[in-house]
């Protein structure tokens, strides 16, 4: 899998958000059409995770940096950071499901 297809299913697997988000995750893509319709319910900072996702897939600005830094609560916010590197290929993502395991 590309690094982007893991950033963003490790954003939309967050703790906070998994439960309502599986269904709208398959091997390779990611229903944003569903996601933003379950959003409509969730509060604002797991609305923030969707839109971060869908920022991350879809390169269309969906959530302002702002809301990172001021709507987001520590683990999603350490969540998202984490996208963000392994994104940028500066994690293997085996290392972090280690780590996420271990922490856990």
């Amino acid at each position: 899998m590309s690094h982007d297809y893991e950033a963003v299913k490790h954003v939309l697997t967050a703790p906070l958000i998994a439960r309502r988000t599986a269904a709208y995750i398959t091997a390779d893509n990611f229903d944003f059409v569903g996601l933003t319709r379950e959003s409509e319910t969730m509060s604002g900072g797991e609305s923030v995770l969707v839109q971060i996702a869908k920022t991350l897939w879809l390169a269309e600005p969906a959530v302002g940096l702002w809301e990172v830094v001021r709507r987001l609560d520590a683990a999603s916010f350490d969540r998202v950071a984490e996208a963000l590197r392994i994104a940028r290929g500066a994690y293997a993502w085996t290392a972090i499901e280690t780590y996420l395991e271990e922490a856990a």
